[in-house]
């Protein structure tokens, strides 16, 4: 700090500008997944097929945590767990589609719609997906 108790920067230190801006060009081939702005890039509805539960995905590590416990949900007997999986393609920008962001404003894969509840139950991020498989079907938490 100086004399006035403001507080000084060293030259190798960095200082964030006030209003910051997205330089677009930087970031490499993966620069277009991830964004530092909110909200859908343009219009698209997803699909919704005939099970209750819609999934919404990549065959990331990820996305597949929760096909495999959908995938054994229904291997020990929960019919529930029926699930129609789509496909969204983080390259190409899928999940900024308005659909998309509409059940994850955080626009990241992978998305779950429960259609057997009213209103519909939207859960992001795996993890938080499993949770509310194993406590929607009482399968794999212990007690």
């Amino acid at each position: 700090q100086d004399e006035k108790g403001e507080r000084r920067v060293a030259e190798n230190e960095y200082t964030p500008p006030k209003v910051w801006t997205w330089d677009q060009e930087s970031g490499g081939r993966f620069a277009n997944i991830n964004r530092p702005i909110a909200g859908p890039t343009h219009d698209k509805e997803l699909q919704v097929g005939k099970h209750p539960i819609q999934l919404y995905s990549l065959a990331t590590p990820n996305g597949v945590k929760v096909t495999i416990m959908l995938e054994e949900l229904l291997a020990a007997g929960h019919s529930g767990a029926e699930y129609d999986a789509w496909l969204i393609n983080i390259q190409d920008g899928h999940q900024f589609g308005s659909g998309y962001v509409d059940l994850n404003p955080n626009s990241k894969i992978p998305v779950m719609a429960d259609h057997s509840t009213d209103p519909v139950t939207r859960v992001f991020e795996s993890g938080s997906i499993l949770v509310y498989l194993a406590n929607k079907f009482g399968a794999f938490i212990p007690e």
